[in-house]
């Protein structure tokens, strides 16, 4: 690639910037105005049109449409990595590397505005809020299309786990879907010498711990999948009969059509057990995100740059954790892999999540080069 270390060397200073200002969820103001500045330096044009603090840009021309994804989101945690540029933003830290996918796309951006001539396809750019919270901002940007018109999807994520110069595939099935579902039974209070007078929210949860944990399991197929009560809670004092008790459960899994048969069946069991107590239940069933499943042609086209281009290639199995570019690959195929950022000797060694993260600037190399060369030979 001509030119190439302008490109990196642009993408390491809105690194070292980005990651100094923190911002969480869809509050994003700081980050946004970097992002935009960043563009209309190059002379990017953008539209904000697919909701809050999301950057989406376009280059090139052609039928068909290929979108690169950046989430641009923090975490609540009060940094302790010792970088030069840590945080400013007291509570808040770039823990999760999501500064690094950022500046990326920025420098991936800049790239393509200057070989715009050579891209036999159009770019689509997008900048996503909210990947780490609740309400995903990707699954926003989706239901307000920014797929529309898009034949295909790439990201990234920087990966603490593997050294610097390597990056990790995985083909099929790579990332799970997720449900943080919610089930409240509601019970009635009395003396505990005299249960016939209440209705036991524990004993109703209890009873449906036991019963869904064995239908999850009996009715799974080989389905892979995790659940998981992170969470039990329920009343106020030993003498008192529980009017109220909750349980917090993760549900991980590939296959939407289990996840929806289970989905129903949780439901069924749920308010069978609050009706034969005489109490009630309320489930709050919703998906955080789909599966990322990982096309297959994509990720032998990445290999094959990756490997043309002396970058290592690492090919790893499937995981149980979660990632809302799953919202994406439900409507078009695509392919997410993740770039090395280890480096031991400079102490980059934590993985994501940790108050002490941080990643070697080097490894970004590896994805902006499969980047480009990605876009620029399809």
């Amino acid at each position: 690639m001509k030119n190439f270390e302008k490109y990196f060397l642009r993408a390491k200073e809105l690194y070292e910037t980005l990651h100094q200002c923190p911002e969480l969820g869809f509050d994003l103001d700081k980050t946004v105005k970097i992002v935009k500045k960043e563009l209309e330096d190059c002379e990017i044009s953008y539209t904000e049109k697919y909701g809050k603090s999301s950057i989406v840009a376009e280059l090139g021309k052609g039928e068909k449409c290929i979108a690169i994804r950046a989430d641009m989101d923090a975490l609540p945690i009060e940094e302790k990595s010792g970088l030069k540029f840590s945080s400013k933003n007291r509570g808040c830290m770039h823990a999760c590397g999501h500064d690094s996918h950022t500046a990326i796309l920025l420098a991936v951006s800049r790239y393509l505005k200057d070989n715009e001539d050579k891209l036999s396809t159009k770019v689509r750019l997008i900048f996503q809020p909210s990947e780490e919270c609740a309400v995903s901002g990707a699954k926003m940007m989706v239901d307000n299309g920014v797929m529309d018109g898009v034949d295909s999807i790439i990201c990234t994520h920087c990966d603490n786990g593997i050294n610097v110069g390597e990056i990790s595939l995985c083909s099929g099935e790579y990332m799970a879907a997720c449900v943080p579902l919610t089930i409240v039974f509601y019970g009635k209070s009395a003396h505990a010498t005299l249960p016939e007078h209440g209705v036991d929210a524990i004993d109703m949860a209890n009873k449906a711990y036991c019963q869904l944990k064995r239908f999850v399991l009996e009715n799974s197929n080989d389905n892979s999948y995790i659940w998981s009560v992170g969470k039990f809670s329920g009343g106020t004092a030993h003498n008192i009969i529980c009017d109220k008790c909750e349980m917090n459960i993760t549900f991980r899994f590939f296959n939407m059509d289990y996840a929806e048969f289970i989905g129903q069946n949780v439901k069924r069991i749920c308010f069978e057990i609050a009706e034969e107590y005489g109490g009630k239940v309320d489930v709050d069933w919703k998906i955080s995100t789909g599966p990322v499943i990982n096309d297959n042609e994509i990720i032998e086209k990445i290999k094959q740059l990756a490997q043309g281009n002396g970058i290592v290639v690492k090919e790893v199995q499937k995981i149980m954790t979660s990632e809302d570019f799953g919202w994406y690959l439900q409507k078009v195929k695509g392919a997410l892999f993740r770039f090395g950022t280890r480096n031991e000797e400079k102490g980059c060694t934590e993985l994501i999540h940790n108050a002490g993260f941080k990643l070697d600037e080097e490894g970004m190399r590896s994805a902006i080069k499969i980047f480009c060369k990605y876009l620029i030979n399809n």
